[in-house]
C-alpha cells in the first residue's frame, strides 16, 4: 500500500502497526536480531541504507523523527536507529547482542554482556569456557536458562578455574544455573573470590542457584591448596534457594574475613549420575556437604542431605553455624576443627548401622562445639547394641569443649556420650536419651550440674585424711584386700606429683593384684548418676581401675554386684580427668568405691558421684548431710584449735564419742 505522497509501506504493515511494534520493543529487553524483526521489512530497508520515498506526514514515533527530505537521508535514519539501540541497551541486554558468528562457543558474547555493566537477561542456554561477573551494582538474570561449561584439556589455566567466576560487588543475581556436564577440566562450577587491588566480592545477593554434574559446586575464596589466601572483607553475601545435584563437595570456603549466609536451600551431597561416568572420579571419603577451612558459613531454614554414604562427613572445618535445618546423614555429621554451632534441628536422622561418632573433633582443634535444641534419631534398635560415642576425638584436642543442651537423641544410650577420659569436657544439660535394650524402650535424662550434691561426700576421696605410711593398714575408712602378690604392697596418701588444685591423692601399689574399698555411702535406687575422678597409673595390668560395689539395705550384695567405671584403657600414665555415667541398681541402698592396682601403681583423687537429673524435691542441707552420714559407724570429722582431727560418732546407747582421726 502507499499514501498520497508515495511513501511505500510493506503490505500488512501500516504506520500505526509499525509504531506499535516500536513501542513494544522499547518496553522490554530485546536483541538487535529481535529488534529488526519488530521493525519489519521497512526497518530492514532503512538499516540497509536504501533510498525510499518519504511521507510528509509527521513521524513514525515521537522519538524517531526524520528530516523532511526526499529521498530519505540514510545517515539520519541510522542516527535514529542508534538512538533506539542506546535506549534498549540502557534497559537490558542479552549475550546475543554481542554474539559474532554462529559458532558454538558463547564465551566472548556472555563476557561482553557481563562487562557492559547493564542488566543482563539470558534468552537461551549459553556454552562457555569460563566467564566472570566483575561488575559494580549490576543485575544479571539467567531467566531459567543454563550456563554450560565446555572447557577442554588444552584450554588455559584461567578457563579451567571455574565455569563462572564471581568477583564483583553489589550484584543482584537471579536464577543462576550451572551445568558442569561431568567436565573434569574445571576446579569448580563457581569460584566466588576477591581480586587483590579491587573491591571485595561482597554485598551480593543471589536469588536462586542450581549447580549440577561437577565435583565442586561453590569455591568461596581461595582454593584449599593456596598457602596464603587473599584477606578481604568478602561479606554481606546472601544465597537464597541453593540446590545441587551430583556434587562431591557442595560448598567450600577458604576466605579470610569472609562470610556467606545461606537460607531456604536443599544442599545434597550425592554422586547420582557420576556412577555412569567412565572411571567415576567421585570420591565418597572426600565428599562433604560444606567445608569451611577459613571464613564463616551460616545455613538456616534449609535441608542438609548426605543420605547414602557412611564415609566422608556432612560438615567439616570451623566457623559453621546451622540453624533451624533438617539434617539427614548416616555418616558423621560434623568433623570439627574449630567453633561449630548447631541449633534447632527438628528433623535429624543418622541412619544405618555405622558405629560412627556423630561428632568427630579433629586433632589439635581449639574452640567449642555447641549442640542445642536438636531432635534426631538413629535407626530403630541400634542404641541397644552399638557402642560408638556421640562425641569422639577430644583427647587429642585438650583445648576444645562441647556442650549439648535441650536435645532429644533417639537410639543413643547415655553411657556413650563420650569416652570416660573425654566425658568431662562434654557438658550436657536437660538432654533426653531414648533407646531400645532387651526389647524394652529406655529413656533417661542427663543434666550435668555445676551445683549438685556429691553422694560420696562422706568418703575421703583425695586421701587428705590418710596417713602417709606405706602399709596395708586401714586408713580413713578405706580397707586393703590382697588377691595375690607379695613384697612391696601398700596404699597411702601422697602429696607429690598431683594434679593442679589438689593437695593430695590416694596411691595404691601392688606386685600382683590388690584393691582398696571405701566406707559405704548411701545411693538413690534406679537413678542415673555420673562418677568423676582424676587418675593416673604406673604400669598396670588389665584388672587395674575403678569400680562401684553395690549393696542392699541389709548389707548383702546387690543383684548387680559391681559396675565397671574406668580401666587401663581409660587411665593413662599422666593425670586424666575421667567421667562416666552409671546406673544405680534398683535394689541398691549403699555402695563402695573399689580402686584396684595390678603389677604397678594406681593414683586417684577428686572423686565425685552425683545424680544427673534434678530430683523431684531438694532436701535442706542438714537433711542431705544426715543422709550422707546415714551409715553405721559414720560421723563428723572436726578439727581442734591445735590442728588435731577428731571423728564424732554415736554408739547404740546414744553416747557421742570423739576419737582421734
Amino acid at each position: 500500500m502507499s499514501n498520497h505522497d508515495g511513501f511505500s509501506i510493506p503490505e500488512g504493515n501500516s504506520s500505526s502497526e509499525l509504531s506499535s511494534k516500536l513501542d513494544q520493543a522499547l518496553a522490554k529487553p530485546i536483541s538487535r536480531r529481535k529488534m529488526m524483526t519488530a521493525l519489519g521489512l521497512t526497518g530492514l530497508s532503512l538499516m540497509a541504507g536504501g533510498k525510499i520515498s518519504y511521507a510528509r506526514s509527521a513521524t513514525l514515533t515521537e522519538n524517531m523523527k526524520l528530516k523532511l527530505t526526499d529521498p530519505l537521508d540514510a545517515a539520519d535514519v541510522n542516527a535514529n536507529f542508534d538512538q533506539i539501540d542506546q535506549e534498549l541497551g540502557g534497559r537490558a541486554v542479552t549475550p546475543d547482542f554481542y554474539k559474532v558468528g554462529t559458532g558454538p562457543d558463547d564465551t566472548e558474547a556472555v563476557q561482553a554482556a557481563f562487562d557492559s555493566g547493564r542488566t543482563v537477561v539470558f534468552t537461551r542456554n549459553y556454552y562457555v569456557r569460563s566467564v566472570e561477573m566483575k561488575g559494580d551494582t549490576q543485575t544479571i538474570n539467567f531467566n531459567g536458562y543454563w550456563l554450560i561449561g565446555i572447557t577442554g584439556s588444552g584450554d588455559s589455566v584461567s578457563d579451567k578455574d571455574a565455569i563462572l567466576k564471581i568477583t564483583g560487588i553489589y550484584l543482584e543475581l537471579y536464577d543462576i544455573k550451572i551445568n558442569g556436564q561431568f567436565n573434569l577440566n574445571y576446579r569448580a562450577a563457581i569460584h566466588w573470590y576477591s581480586r587483590p587491588g579491587y573491591p571485595q566480592a561482597g554485598f551480593i545477593n543471589v536469588y536462586g542457584m542450581y549447580i549440577r554434574d561437577i565435583l565442586v559446586g561453590i569455591q568461596y575464596g581461595a582454593w584449599l591448596d593456596d598457602p596464603s589466601p587473599h584477606d578481604a572483607p568478602q561479606s554481606e553475601n546472601y544465597l537464597y534457594g541453593f540446590r545441587c545435584r551430583s556434587l562431591q563437595n557442595c560448598i567450600v570456603s577458604n576466605q579470610p574475613n569472609g562470610f556467606l549466609k545461606i537460607s531456604g536451600s536443599t544442599i545434597d551431597c550425592h554422586q547420582r549420575e557420576w556412577v555412569f561416568q567412565a572411571g567415576n572420579p567421585f570420591s565418597i571419603p572426600a565428599s562433604t556437604v560444606i567445608t569451611c577451612k577459613i571464613g564463616q558459613i551460616s545455613v538456616e531454614d534449609s535441608e542438609l542431605l548426605k543420605v547414602e554414604y557412611l564415609e566422608g562427613c556432612g560438615l567439616e572445618g570451623r566457623n559453621l553455624v546451622v540453624s533451624n535445618c533438617v539434617i539427614e546423614m548416616p555418616c558423621t555429621w560434623v568433623k570439627a576443627e574449630g567453633d561449630v554451632t548447631i541449633d534447632v534441628v527438628h528433623g535429624g536422622f543418622m541412619g544405618g548401622n555405622s558405629g560412627l561418632p556423630m561428632f568427630q573433633i579433629a586433632p589439635g582443634s581449639t574452640g567449642s562445639l555447641r549442640i542445642q535444641n536438636v531432635r534426631m534419631s538413629r535407626s530403630a534398635g541400634v542404641g541397644g547394641y552399638l557402642d560408638n560415642y556421640i562425641v569422639a576425638g577430644l583427647e587429642s584436642s585438650p583445648n576444645y569443649n562441647v556442650s549439648i543442651a535441650r536435645c532429644d537423641l533417639g537410639e543413643w544410650a547415655p553411657y556413650y556420650i563420650a569416652l570416660s577420659r573425654e566425658r568431662s569436657r562434654v557438658f550436657v544439660q536437660d538432654t533426653h536419651f531414648t533407646y531400645t535394650a532387651g526389647g524394652a524402650s529406655q529413656r533417661h535424662t542427663i543434666h550435668d550440674k555445676k551445683d549438685y550434691v556429691n553422694l560420696i561426700a562422706s568418703v575421703d576421696t583425695t586421701g587428705e585424711n590418710m596417713a602417709t605410711t606405706a602399709n596395708t593398714a586401714d586408713k580413713s575408712g578405706w580397707v586393703w584386700t590382697n588377691l595375690y602378690g607379695s613384697g612391696t604392697v601398700y596404699f597411702r596418701k601422697t602429696s607429690t606429683d598431683i594434679p593442679a588444685g589438689y593437695a593430695s591423692a590416694i596411691e595404691v601399689v601392688a606386685t600382683g593384684e590388690s584393691f582398696i574399698t571405701s566406707q559405704p555411702f548411701a545411693v538413690t535406687p534406679n537413678a542415673l548418676a555420673v562418677f568423676r575422678m582424676k587418675a593416673k597409673r604406673i604400669g598396670g595390668g588389665g584388672h587395674a581401675g575403678t569400680k562401684l560395689l553395690w549393696f542392699k539395705a541389709d548389707g548383702t550384695a546387690s543383684a548387680t554386684a559391681e559396675t565397671y567405671l574406668f580401666g587401663t584403657v581409660d587411665i593413662g600414665t599422666g593425670w586424666s580427668d575421667l567421667m562416666v555415667t552409671a546406673a544405680i541398681p534398683g535394689d541398691a541402698a549403699y555402695a563402695r568405691i573399689k580402686l584396684t592396682a595390678e603389677v604397678g601403681s594406681l593414683f586417684a583423687t577428686g572423686m565425685e558421684f552425683s545424680t544427673v537429673v534434678d530430683d523431684n524435691y531438694h532436701n535442706s542441707f542438714i537433711n542431705e548431710l544426715n543422709r550422707s552420714l546415714d551409715v553405721a559407724g559414720e560421723g563428723f570429722i572436726l578439727k581442734a584449735p591445735n590442728g588435731s582431727r577428731y571423728k564424732i560418732t554415736v554408739d547404740n546407747s546414744g553416747t557421742l564419742t570423739a576419737a582421734p582421726y
